[in-house]
């Protein structure tokens, strides 16, 4: 098995918690040779920690690209990762991407053609739930065209110290340079101008930005791997604005005939985190039930509905297999072997057309009009 050098670039929540313990699990897969963070306290315990040298500890990625010889990098930065992503590709390193891919189409578009002039797939989008045993036991069960009738998601969403707080994160240091962290928002808020339009208010933004692909993303291409990308929004709805950022529903049309909708709740203070995925047909039901995200191997119950004689039966499956180690093992088959990914930059052009369709009905619903991408029909 070909060892990848990789670097991982970010180190919070989701480097701490769930892929630096990976890849250390698969010593098959991956040699860390290289560690980035913005933030000097941050970068040097978590690479004292995971024995990465002085020499190959980095501020930025591009200077990661520059002085070390890679074969892939782990993106786990905040905001888009359009730009940061396309550098990576130029330099001819395969990219491990988490969401969200790009704020915009016009990113996507300039990924698309690095990853055609590299000759081969590079570009991983890390939707774990695709990768969940239980989803992908879920399709494989799942019948086809008229037979299946609804979907429904809802999503339960403490605030994020709740959620993680058996996962013994470091505390954030504070000493990244508030320069620094101005010309990020600065360059992520350019992407959402040509997304949204330049007159988009900061409340579209924000729920654009950190709800529609910052969480509700995952579902949106969840729904697509099951059944099909939402194809028509009827409503999308908003309120709970003092729980900031509050509540979003959404429903739509997947298909010619089936039903949609999409309930996303964020209570700072419910007891856990909450997510189910049912989905109805003609002759049964099936329904997700996801864990707290970033706790590892703790599995998604799914259970299975059907007509069992003159009555019915109830199936419950779970597997302790670890989506996010799954596909850091896809990642490991499209860098070293040029296997295409179930989750590339297709389908996460794919997912931000929905997502920029939800945030155009969301600011109608306002009385707002965008004039960026998300106008277009």
């Amino acid at each position: 098995m070909t060892l990848l050098r990789i670097g991982v670039i970010g180190l919070g929540a989701v480097a701490q918690s769930v892929h630096l313990p990976l890849i250390k699990r698969r010593w098959d897969l991956f040699d860390l040779v290289a560690l980035a963070d913005l933030s000097p306290a941050l970068l040097e315990q978590v690479s004292d920690q995971y024995g990465i040298a002085p020499k190959h500890r980095y501020p930025t990625l591009n200077e990661m690209l520059a002085g070390e010889q890679l074969d892939g990098v782990i993106l786990l930065t905040s905001g888009s990762h359009g730009g940061p992503a396309l550098e990576a590709i130029d330099a001819g390193v395969a990219v491990f991407c988490e969401k969200p891919l790009a704020f915009s189409l016009a990113e996507i578009e300039l990924l698309r053609k690095g990853e055609r002039n590299q000759g081969r797939p590079m570009l991983l989008l890390g939707y774990m739930k695709e990768y969940d045993p239980a989803v992908r036991t879920l399709k494989s069960t799942l019948p086809a065209g008229a037979d299946l009738r609804y979907v429904n998601v809802e999503v339960l969403h403490p605030s994020g110290g709740a959620q993680l707080a058996y996962a013994n994160l470091r505390p954030p240091a504070g000493d990244v340079p508030p320069a620094t962290l101005a010309a990020l928002a600065a360059d992520d808020e350019q992407r959402l101008d040509t997304a949204l339009g330049n007159g988009a208010p900061a409340l579209i933004r924000r729920l654009y930005a950190n709800v529609i692909l910052g969480s509700l993303i995952h579902d949106i291409a969840l729904i697509r791997a099951l059944v099909g990308p939402v194809r028509a929004l009827d409503a999308v709805h908003y309120w709970a604005q003092q729980d900031d950022p509050g509540s979003l529903e959404i429903s739509g049309t997947i298909g010619d005939d089936i039903r949609v909708h999409v309930n996303w709740h964020f209570l700072a203070e419910y007891p856990i985190y909450r997510e189910t995925v049912t989905v109805h047909h003609t002759r049964g039901s099936a329904e997700l039930e996801f864990t707290v995200p970033y706790l590892l191997n703790a599995p998604t119950q799914l259970r299975l509905t059907e007509k069992a004689g003159d009555g019915a039966s109830t199936q419950t499956i779970r597997d302790v297999t670890e989506p996010f180690e799954l596909e850091l093992a896809a990642f490991h088959e499209m860098a070293a072997n040029q296997v295409r990914p179930p989750t590339g930059i297709d389908e996460g052009e794919a997912d931000i057309r929905v997502a920029q369709s939800i945030a155009a009905a969301l600011a109608k619903s306002l009385n707002i009009t965008l004039d960026g991408e998300a106008s277009a029909p």
